[in-house]
C-alpha cells in the first residue's frame, strides 16, 4: 500500500485542499513554507498523535528552540494555525486530515481512507494564549476514497467546514453504516490502520500496531542512516536492557524456586489427601457395613412385625367373624327376648284375672320384704353365737386354771368358791344357748313358734350367767352387781351396780353387734328418765 492522496482541512498554514502524492515525493520550499507541517500531518495520521509515538518537527529538537522564542508544536496548535505565537484561527476550529491509500501493482488489497479529526480552541486565561484540544475523531473507511468536498460544504456560495460532531452522520448517510468505522480510542484506530495497510479486513495486535507507528515516527526524523541493519536495530527493534533481562531471569528463578516449594507442598498435600482418602474409604466401608447391619436388623424386625401384623390381622378377621356371628345370635336372642317378653306380658295379663295367683304374688312380695328385714338380724345372731362360743372356751379354760394348786397359791383371792361357782354355772348353760341357726332358717315355723320362745328363755338364762361371770372378773373392788336379766319393758336391758354408799343403774345397749354399758345413773335419775 502507498499514500496516493492527502486532504488538508484547517491544518497549520497549508491551504485547504487535496494533494496528490506518488510512490516517491519530494517536499521543497523556503523556510516556513509548510514542508514540516505537511510531514507532521502525515505523521499524525500514521501515529494518531499517540503519546510518545509521534515527534513533531523531526528535523530538529524543538525542546532546544524554546530559549529562542520557539513554541513546541502540538496537534491543537496545528489546527489553530499557530506560527511563532500568533494564531490564524482564534475561534473554536475543527480540523481534518485524510490519507487515501492505494495498493501497489502486486497487492490485491482495496483502497481505504484514514481520517483524523480534531477540535481545538484558544485558551487566553494565562499570560500567553495557548491552544487546547477539545475532542478528536478517528475513522477508517475501507473501499472509499474521500475528497475535500466531504469535509467542506458550500452554503449560499460560502464554504463551511463540516462540524466534528456531524461528519460521521453525513458520511454514514452517504456511504452506509457498514463502511464508516469510527474508533473512540487511538490504539484501536492504529490496530485497524496497520491491519488495512497489510491488506487485512481486521485489526492487528496492539503490540504490532504500536511498534509500526513508532518505527514510522522515527523514520520521519532527519537522521543519517549508516546501514539498513543499524536503522532496523535503532529504529524498528526495541532496545534490550540487559539489566532488566537479568532482573527478569532472577525473578523467574525465584518464581521457579517458589514453584518448586509449591510443588513439594502440593506433593505433601497429595500424600495427605491420599491418606485421608484411604481413611475416608475405610470409614465409608465401615459406615456401609454398619448401615447394612442396621438395615438387616430393621428388615428382620420388619419381617417379624409383618408376621405379627398378619397374625393380628387373622385374629382380627376371626374376631370380626365371631362378632358377626355373635351379632346374629344377639339379634336372634333379642327377638326371642321380645317374644318372651310379649309372652310374659300376656301371662301377666292372664294372671290378673285369677284371684289365687294374685294372692300368691302378694305373699311372695311379703316374703321378700320379711327376708330383707330378717337377713341383717341373722348376721347379728351369728356374731353373738360366735362370741358365746368364745366365752364358753374362756370359761372352760378359767375353770381349769382355778383348779391348779399353783394358781390358788399365787392368787388366793381369785380361786374363791364364788368364782368357781360362776364358771361352772356358765359352762352348764352351754346347751341352753346352743342354736342351730341354719336349720331354723330352712324350717317353716309359721304355725309353730313355741320352740323359738323356749329357746329364747334358755338364751336369756345363758346370757345372765355369762354377764355375772364377766362382771365378777371385771370388778374386783368388792362391789355387788345385780343383773335384772330382763330386756322387756318398762326397764329394758339394764344392770344395777351396788357399791358402798351408792347404787347406780346402767343401760345395756347394742352397738355394731356388741352389748355395751352406758354411763351410770342414780336410782332417782333412772326413774326420772323412764318417766
Amino acid at each position: 500500500m502507498f499514500l496516493k492522496k492527502f486532504v488538508f482541512v484547517n491544518w497549520g498554514n497549508v491551504p485547504n485542499g487535496e494533494f496528490e502524492i506518488g510512490p516517491v515525493s519530494l517536499f521543497s520550499g523556503a523556510n516556513s513554507s509548510g514542508k514540516t507541517t505537511a510531514a507532521d500531518a502525515i505523521q499524525t495520521v500514521m501515529t494518531a498523535a499517540h503519546e510518545n509515538l509521534y515527534h513533531y518537527n523531526p528535523g530538529q529538537d524543538e525542546s532546544t528552540q524554546r530559549g529562542r522564542g520557539k513554541r513546541v508544536r502540538t496537534l491543537a496548535s496545528y489546527v489553530l494555525g499557530c506560527d511563532d505565537g500568533s494564531y490564524a484561527r482564534t475561534e473554536a476550529t475543527d480540523g481534518y486530515l485524510a490519507a487515501i491509500f492505494h495498493p501497489t501493482q502486486q497487492e490485491t488489497a482495496e483502497v481505504f481512507t484514514a481520517v483524523v479529526g480534531v477540535r481545538a480552541w484558544l485558551d487566553r486565561s494565562g499570560k500567553q494564549a495557548l491552544a487546547q484540544e477539545d475532542q478528536s475523531l478517528f475513522m477508517i473507511l475501507p473501499g472509499v476514497e474521500l475528497g475535500i468536498d466531504d469535509f467542506i460544504k458550500s452554503r449560499e456560495g460560502v464554504p463551511h467546514v463540516t462540524r466534528l460532531d456531524e461528519i460521521q452522520a453525513q458520511l454514514v448517510a452517504r456511504l452506509g453504516k457498514r463502511v464508516v468505522e469510527q474508533y473512540p480510542q487511538k490504539r484501536a484506530y492504529l490496530r485497524r490502520l496497520y491491519g488495512a495497510l497489510r491488506g487485512k479486513n481486521d485489526s492487528v495486535s496492539e503490540r504490532e500496531a504500536l511498534a509500526a507507528a513508532r518505527a514510522f515516527s522515527r523514520f520521519m526524523a532527519y537522521k543519517p542512516v549508516s546501514s539498513i541493519n543499524q536503522f532496523v536495530a535503532d529504529e524498528v527493534l526495541d532496545r534490550k536492557d540487559l539489566g532488566e533481562a537479568v532482573r527478569s531471569v532472577s525473578s523467574q528463578l525465584k518464581t521457579i524456586h517458589g514453584m518448586e516449594r509449591e510443588a513439594q507442598d502440593l506433593k505433601d498435600s497429595a500424600e495427605l489427601l491420599e491418606k485421608a482418602g484411604h481413611h475416608a474409604q475405610s470409614y465409608i466401608e465401615t459406615w456401609i457395613d454398619l448401615r447394612t447391619l442396621g438395615c438387616t436388623i430393621a428388615g428382620a424386625a420388619l419381617l417379624a412385625w409383618q408376621t405379627q401384623h398378619q397374625k393380628k390381622v387373622a385374629e382380627r378377621a376371626a374376631t370380626l367373624r365371631e362378632l358377626a356371628s355373635t351379632g346374629g345370635q344377639l339379634e336372634l336372642a333379642a327377638q326371642r327376648h321380645t317374644q318372651l317378653r310379649t309372652a310374659v306380658i300376656s301371662l301377666e295379663a292372664q294372671r290378673q284375672g285369677i284371684p289365687a295367683l294374685q294372692r300368691k304374688d302378694a305373699l311372695e312380695k311379703e316374703r321378700d320384704a320379711v327376708n330383707a328385714k330378717f337377713t341383717p338380724t341373722v348376721a347379728v345372731l351369728l356374731g353373738q353365737d360366735q362370741k358365746v362360743q368364745r366365752n364358753l372356751n374362756a370359761a372352760q379354760g378359767l375353770t381349769g386354771l382355778l383348779t391348779l394348786p399353783s394358781v390358788s397359791a399365787d392368787l388366793p383371792g381369785a380361786a374363791t368358791l364364788e368364782s368357781q361357782m360362776l364358771s361352772r354355772k356358765t359352762l352348764e348353760t352351754a346347751p341352753l344357748g346352743d342354736m342351730d341357726l341354719p336349720r331354723y332358717l330352712q324350717t317353716d315355723l309359721t304355725n309353730d313358734l313355741a320352740r323359738l320362745e323356749q329357746h329364747l328363755d334358755q338364751a336369756r338364762l345363758a346370757q345372765r350367767s355369762h354377764n355375772e361371770l364377766y362382771e365378777y372378773w371385771r370388778r374386783r373392788d368388792g362391789a355387788v352387781i345385780i343383773n335384772t336379766g330382763s330386756f322387756s319393758r318398762p326397764f329394758g336391758g339394764c344392770a344395777v351396780d351396788v357399791m358402798p354408799g351408792r347404787l347406780a343403774v346402767r343401760r345395756i345397749v347394742m352397738r355394731r353387734g356388741e352389748f355395751h354399758h352406758e354411763r351410770q345413773h342414780s336410782i332417782s335419775g333412772f326413774w326420772k328418765g323412764l318417766q
